[in-house]
């Protein structure tokens, strides 16, 4: 049996996918869109970096007071669809930096699948997505 397949959509990565920086070695953010080009869902298990101590999984959830961070164990890539981290929504939390990380820097990123499926990719570490 065939596994399902996961793809980087290299050119929306390239537009999208980027971490944000804070200074003195505060978490930044990490936000990418990816996509499962598979006919099964697949679920992203973990995510690890050799840039830092942590990534955690955060969904940002609003109400009509006040907003707040709920940690996730993981998320589902939908079969033929995507999946995006993005502000204010889901987002990838990178903290305890292994190395100092400045602006211009890439982030390096490890997922795990539950199908078996490790990929790695390099995010670029921004102030502002606005910037680059």
């Amino acid at each position: 049996m065939a596994k399902s397949k996961i793809s980087l959509d290299v050119t929306a990565a390239a537009r999208s996918g980027w971490v944000r920086w804070l200074p003195n070695a505060l978490p930044g953010a990490g936000y990418i869109r990816l996509e499962n080009s598979g006919g099964k869902d697949i679920k992203v298990s973990k995510i690890t970096s050799p840039d830092y101590k942590r990534v955690t999984i955060y969904r940002t959830v609003t109400d009509t007071e006040s907003s707040k961070m709920v940690k996730l164990d993981g998320v589902t890539l939908p079969a033929k669809g995507e999946f995006s981290f993005v502000p204010g929504a889901h987002h990838l939390m990178l903290e305890k930096p292994t190395r100092l990380i400045t602006p211009g820097d890439n982030a390096r990123v490890i997922f795990f699948l539950d199908n078996g499926t490790v990929f790695k990719t390099r995010l670029p570490v921004r102030t502002s997505p606005d910037l680059y």
